[in-house]
């Protein structure tokens, strides 16, 4: 029974203790990620579980600058063994909707490589929608979904005229210089 009491509080004092101020500029955040990656149906490359990476650099209390990088390996046409790498670059709202959750919204640019059988990148747009849990003043959970879309208008493109990827990513992060700075 001690020991029911005893974690039901730790579990109290973690959701309910106060969270750290906004961010200030020049916080860096570091994140690493499981991911579920959905491809286009056109791309004939099956959905599949992989890692990611991203740092961020905040330049204003709320909004970071974010570099996301997320290699995976999967099958493509005929069983063959495919490459896939999205590298996207984005600005990222962080706005808290409580002391411990922030909800973060952001859009920038994708640039996806494919490697056999197409051998191929293409470009697109990025949106992200997530939710960061802090664990700590520096830790933090993140969640969040990456929707890409590409568009393809050279005649001589293997990709559609149209792709679109998106993805589910659960990791955690570091924040490095984080603190009270002004709000």
């Amino acid at each position: 029974m001690d020991s029911r009491l005893s974690l039901a509080a730790a579990l109290c004092a973690l959701v309910l203790a106060p969270g750290a101020a906004a961010q200030r500029p020049g916080t860096v955040e570091v994140s690493g990620s499981a991911r579920y990656s959905n491809f286009d149906n056109s791309l004939g490359l099956d959905n599949t579980i992989g890692w990611g990476g991203l740092v961020a650099v905040y330049v204003r209390p709320s909004l970071a600058l974010e570099l996301d990088v997320a290699p995976t390996s999967t099958d493509g046409p005929g069983e063959i063994s495919a490459k896939h790498t999205s590298v996207r670059l984005r600005l990222v709202y962080n706005g808290p909707v409580s002391t411990r959750v922030h909800a973060l919204l952001g859009g920038g640019v994708v640039r996806n490589r494919y490697g056999d059988p197409y051998d191929a990148s293409d470009d697109g747009f990025s949106a992200l929608l997530g939710l960061r849990y802090r664990l700590s003043d520096l830790l933090a959970m993140r969640f969040g979904m990456d929707a890409d879309v590409m568009f393809h208008t050279a005649s001589d493109s293997p990709f559609a005229f149209y792709t679109g990827n998106w993805s589910l990513h659960l990791g955690l992060s570091a924040q490095l210089n984080a603190g009270g700075g002004p709000q």
